[in-house]
């Protein structure tokens, strides 16, 4: 029997609030797709939380979604 030819990822994002920061939050991104995992990433601003969840869709369903 073969294994469905499904693709599926998983993205979390850990976020906390840090006071007395001018950026004011951390979030830590790990990201797999299939059986890959990617190195976990840190960042502080908002636009870069939305480029790394849109990134990881564009990779999760490939070119010509």
């Amino acid at each position: 029997m073969e294994p469905p030819s499904e693709r599926s990822g998983i993205l979390i994002l850990r976020v906390w609030v840090e006071d007395g920061r001018p950026d004011s939050f951390r979030a830590r991104i790990i990201r797999t797709i299939g059986a890959h995992q990617q190195p976990p990433s840190a960042v502080s601003a908002v636009d870069d939380v939305h480029a790394a969840v849109q990134a990881w869709l564009n990779d999760l369903l490939g070119p010509g979604r």
